[in-house]
């Protein structure tokens, strides 16, 4: 039987009951002014009332800019949980920290982190204020700004409260247009969070619990009763730069980076390209992969890395290219490049204010040997471009010396030094009309739309889809093709991938040695050629049967044998003079000599080859397979007779790594010598290498420097 209900909840109800009769129920629950999720009471069965967040208030939300009002509230029925509300003697209650936590200090100041405000293309290009009765942040899109302010219900929004952290461009098929995404970051007062209810969402709103702060170069007057330590180091390409960078500006002067670079600086390095272009002079010491900057000052510029954008030391090297005069939006853009030309200036900038804080460097002077005692490194003896044999001492010694120096890794191996083989990659650099991506990725009536600000590519594009662009200007589009299932012929799948994908760029020769031939891919920052090109590589494990026969002549050094020996085919088959074979994709895949080649964009001359003989069968299989069966569904109309093979690209990465102790990050068989960046086998990348360059000495070893 049922119990009677007690007396006090009769009271209750004969007090309330009648006030919702006389004034409706909007009315009556607006005026008594009731919190979302409130405990009202319970009912007969001691089943807690509470009034429904979607029904409080003024009854009311806004929808697409006009109020639905809900004239008859619900009431919700739950039991009660202890883990859910606590009551109190006024019967409101305090909600789960994940709901709508209240702010303890109302005043504070808080971050959260937004994703998915979605802008159209079209609306980034309108910079004018449609609706002056809106208060709206100058700084931002207009429409960037009224994305914001409806996805969050603010009424006005300033500009040093928000913070975009990346702008992506979606333009998948299955949108009914491209569309730029952002992520950005909101700062507001604790109170004015709560009154807007935002509460945790994963992957949508995060309350961020660390504001990261622009990265401090370390400004301290010097104390000269410290001792100063001497750091050497090899290479200057971003591992070594960042990592000199790193001791310079924040070891308050108590180390002094000494750098040696058998390359030349940028610009001296730059009048030694136009001279190998011009008049195919190939300076082996100073070209596309030797020199201030390593092989990635002529590139593409690429800025996107794996290990997380939004980590410390990854936003302490972006913030340090910006201030070094690299453009803001490597901050924010999802896939940030720098080109040729913005590399070329930062470069210089960083060695004038290297040189400013004490730093020594040294060109043209290329590592020989390294003197080891006792499991130490005590001097590396390099030699100039006179002849001239030197030895530099030092505390401790940071090799960062890429990934093409393969003269240092026999030093090494000589020395002692513990080299272990490791994965790497091999193929062709392919190339298409920069018009026929537009068209791939983008469609017709948005691929016509692409706009570089150079008016012949600009003119190709147009006359490629024969339309005049009906939209904003697009940026020229990537593209990214793999594959784990490419058949090689034997019964085994190999992982195909591009890499390195240069949109409005040229083909380069990346060799280092005449008689061999390798090439690589470039962008200026504009992107502005009417080509497109992309490394397409097959992976090669260090126990593959391709590497059968290397290994019982080479043993560890089996990979640096097997990448010179393909290289110097493809110097072969294009005749030499620094030639390089090429072949349509679809002759590759049907095994033929291509009869017609279409032109490219690589200045010392192609020769059509049958390419296809290069590699090992197993290599081309795979690479054949993933062109006709895997990318040709992943990308239609990428496989097209357009599409023109470059023999050969193989140095995507190093065939060998340099162990390293993992507590100290030093060498195995050297304990002051620590190997760094893709020559170490640590990195691949500008901001990978970069950042290993920085944790080189920043490790638990930094005591030994007194970081």
């Amino acid at each position: 039987m049922r119990p009677f209900p007690p007396v006090p909840c009769l009271i209750l109800l004969y007090i309330q009951i009648p006030l919702v009769l006389s004034f409706g129920p909007s009315t009556f629950f607006r005026t008594q002014n009731f919190l979302p999720g409130q405990w009202l009471g319970t009912n007969c069965d001691g089943v807690a009332l509470s009034l429904s967040t979607k029904q409080s208030g003024d009854m009311g939300r806004v929808r697409g800019g006009k109020k639905e009002t809900n004239s008859k509230p619900r009431i919700r029925k739950s039991k009660p949980k202890n883990n859910h509300y606590t009551k109190l003697a006024d019967h409101r209650s305090v909600p789960r920290e994940d709901s709508y936590p209240f702010p303890e200090d109302p005043t504070a100041l808080e971050t959260w982190r937004i994703y998915g405000i979605s802008v159209h293309p079209d609306d980034l290009a309108d910079n004018t204020d449609k609706d002056d009765s809106v208060t709206l942040s100058s700084s931002l899109p207009l429409a960037l700004q009224e994305a914001i302010q409806s996805k969050l219900r603010l009424k006005s929004i300033s500009p040093e409260h928000i913070k975009v952290v990346r702008r992506s461009l979606d333009a998948r098929k299955k949108l009914d247009h491209p569309v730029y995404n952002y992520v950005i970051d909101v700062t507001l007062v604790a109170s004015e969070r709560s009154s807007l209810r935002w509460r945790q969402k994963p992957g949508r709103m995060e309350k961020l619990s660390d504001v990261h702060e622009t990265a401090d170069t370390c400004d301290d007057i010097p104390d000269p009763s410290l001792p100063k330590k001497t750091v050497v180091i090899v290479g200057m390409g971003p591992a070594g730069l960042f990592c000199a960078l790193q001791l310079a500006l924040k070891s308050n002067n108590t180390i002094r980076p000494i750098l040696l670079d058998r390359g030349q600086p940028v610009e001296k390095r730059g009048r030694d390209i136009g001279a190998l272009i011009h008049r195919r002079s190939l300076d082996s010491e100073s070209n596309f992969a030797f020199g201030e900057g390593g092989a990635g000052t002529w590139s593409d510029g690429k800025l996107t890395t794996r290990i997380g954008r939004n980590s410390e030391t990854v936003r302490w090297v972006l913030e340090l290219l910006v201030e070094f005069g690299a453009p803001s939006n490597i901050l924010w853009e999802g896939a940030p490049h720098l080109g040729t030309d913005n590399l070329v200036r930062l470069l210089r900038n960083m060695r004038h204010r290297l040189e400013e804080l004490g730093g020594e460097i040294h060109f043209g002077t290329k590592m020989t040997d390294l003197k080891l005692q006792d499991g130490q490194v005590c001097g590396v003896v390099a030699e100039n471009t006179e002849g001239q044999e030197l030895c530099f001492e030092g505390d401790a010694y940071v090799l960062a010396t890429g990934h093409s120096a393969r003269d240092v890794y026999e030093s090494l191996h000589k020395a002692g030094v513990q080299l272990e083989a490791k994965g790497f990659a091999v193929g062709f650099r392919i190339e298409h009309p920069q018009a026929r991506i537009n068209m791939i990725q983008y469609g017709t009536e948005w691929g016509a739309c692409v706009r570089t600000g150079k008016g012949k590519t600009d003119s190709v594009n147009t006359d490629f889809f024969g339309v005049q662009p009906e939209h904003t200007g697009m940026p020229v589009p990537s593209y990214r093709l793999a594959t784990d299932k490419a058949n090689d012929g034997t019964g085994k799948t190999r992982g195909v991938y591009s890499f390195c994908m240069c949109p409005g760029g040229q083909i380069v020769l990346s060799s280092t040695d005449p008689s061999e031939v390798c090439v690589n891919g470039m962008s200026f920052s504009r992107r502005d050629s009417i080509w497109a090109n992309s490394a397409l590589v097959v992976t090669v494990s260090p126990d593959d049967d391709v590497l059968e026969e290397y290994k019982e002549k080479y043993g560890v050094m089996a990979g640096l044998a097997f990448q010179r020996e393909m290289e110097r085919r493809a110097s072969k088959l294009g005749g030499g003079n620094l030639t390089v074979p090429v072949q349509r994709m679809t002759d590759f895949c049907d095994g033929k000599k291509s009869s017609t080649v279409p032109s490219s964009s690589y200045r010392l001359g192609v020769k059509s080859a049958p390419c296809h003989e290069i590699y090992p069968e197993p290599i081309t299989a795979a690479l054949r397979d993933a062109l006709a069966h895997h990318f040709k569904n992943q990308m239609p109309g990428y496989f097209h007779e357009d599409g023109l093979l470059h023999a050969v690209e193989t140095r995507t990465s190093s065939p060998l790594r340099i162990s390293r102790d993992p507590s100290t990050l030093a060498a195995v068989g050297a304990g002051n010598l620590y190997p760094s960046g893709e020559g170490a086998g640590f990195a691949g990348g500008i901001v990978s290498a970069a950042v290993d360059g920085v944790n080189a000495l920043t490790g638990p070893q930094d005591v030994h420097l007194q970081l």
